[in-house]
Formats: C-alpha cells, structure tokens, sequence
C-alpha cells in the first residue's frame, strides 16, 4: 500500500463523520474550536456509519469485490447511489440533529449531551430565542445613566439580532433599542403598555457589559 493508496483510505474513512460534523454546526452554530473534540466527535460519527452500513458493504463486497465484477464491469447505474449516500446520508442526518439541538429535543441529547454550548453566553444567544435585555453598562456614563434596553430577535425592515458564538470573542448586536427610564434602567412604555423603541439597532462587546438580564416580558416602569 503506498501513499495515495493510504491518503485515499484516511480520507474515505473520515469523510462521512467530517460531513456529519459540519452539517450538525451549521444547525446549531455550536462550533467546537479545540482540536482534540472535533477529531473525537469525527471519528465517532464515522465509526457510527459504518457500523450502520456494515452489513450492506458486506453484501457488495462478495457481489462486486470478492467475485471481481467490481474490476471487470460493467456495473450497474444504481451502485451509483453508494457513493452518492456516502456524502448524502451523513449530511441529511447532521442537518436533522442538528436542528433538533437547537430546538431542545430530548431525545437529540444522545448525542449533544446535556449541555451541549460550550458557553452560559452560546445558550443564551445562540438557539433563536427572542428576549427583552436589559444591559448594565460598565462604564455609568454611556446610554441612559449606565443602562442600554433592547429587544434580542427579529428586526423591523432591516437585519435582525445576531450573537457572535464560540470561540469568537463575545458580542451582540441588537436589531431594536428601547428607552430606558433615567436612573432605573426600567423600560419607558408607549400609550398601549409596550416598550418604546428608538427604531435603531446597535452593535456592543462584553468587554462593554457588566451583566445581562433577559426576559421575554419587559420589565416594567413603575414596578420592583
């Protein structure tokens, strides 16, 4: 066996659990930076769609291989769908836990384990979940007496909320920004009881931020 022959092995070996991996990421958004983790998880998914397909790879082996039809043709169109199902199947199945991950399923924690985030911030920001925020500012001079008020979700006509995830440094950026009530930070409410938006979204680091508090009911002026 020389080197192609070893590269081409290493490469087939790896390449359901690599596409497993990166379509389960591209669901969650929960990217597993060291490196150690990511060969884990690869090697796992490998090793768990192989077994799954062990007995079918055992089948063509002794129709295709061991009788040599498989060097000496003509084959037939469908064992096309072998290969194709090599890089299909895992993606569909990544895509699919993926999205049951972000979604809360129990029964996708077999896989993702019980916190599946890497950070308390990733499972605040990074699954979708629209939220009221009330920003304690580090510096009591910026925004309102030190407070920044705004709404976690979709915006108005323009983008919406987006949370960096790890292992980027963390940030926020806020589609709306609400009024706050000068030194309580409490939401200012509109005539019909909602609070009011500044129709400006606005981007901020942690480095910026002292602490968070999220709700999805506003808290409101005049009440502890």
């Amino acid at each position: 066996m020389d080197v192609l022959d070893t590269f081409l092995i290493t490469v087939l070996a790896g390449l359901p659990g690599a596409l497993f991996t990166f379509a389960y990421e591209r669901q969650t958004r929960i990217v597993r930076a060291a490196i150690s983790d990511r060969i884990m998880r690869l090697t796992a998914a490998s090793a768990v769609f192989y077994v799954a397909t062990a007995p079918l790879g055992y089948w063509l082996y002794l129709r295709y291989g061991r009788t040599g039809r498989l060097m000496g043709g003509p084959l037939p169109w469908a064992l096309w769908l072998v290969p194709i199902g090599l890089v299909v199947c895992p993606v569909v199945l990544g895509l699919t836990l993926g999205s049951a991950t972000r979604r809360g399923r129990p029964w996708a924690r077999l896989w993702s384990g019980r916190s599946p985030d890497p950070r308390a911030w990733d499972a605040a920001f990074g699954h979708g979940a629209n939220a009221w925020l009330r920003i304690r500012l580090k510096d009591p001079a910026a925004g309102t007496d030190g407070w920044l008020l705004g709404a976690f979700g979709p915006g108005s006509g323009g983008p919406s909320s987006v949370a960096s995830s790890y292992p980027d440094p963390p940030d926020l950026y806020l589609a709306e920004t609400a009024e706050a009530e000068p030194g309580t930070g409490r939401f200012v409410l509109d005539g019909q009881g909602r609070p009011k938006l500044r129709d400006t979204g606005l981007l901020i680091a942690w480095d910026e931020i002292a602490y968070i508090e999220l709700g999805h009911v506003p808290l409101m002026a005049g009440t502890d």
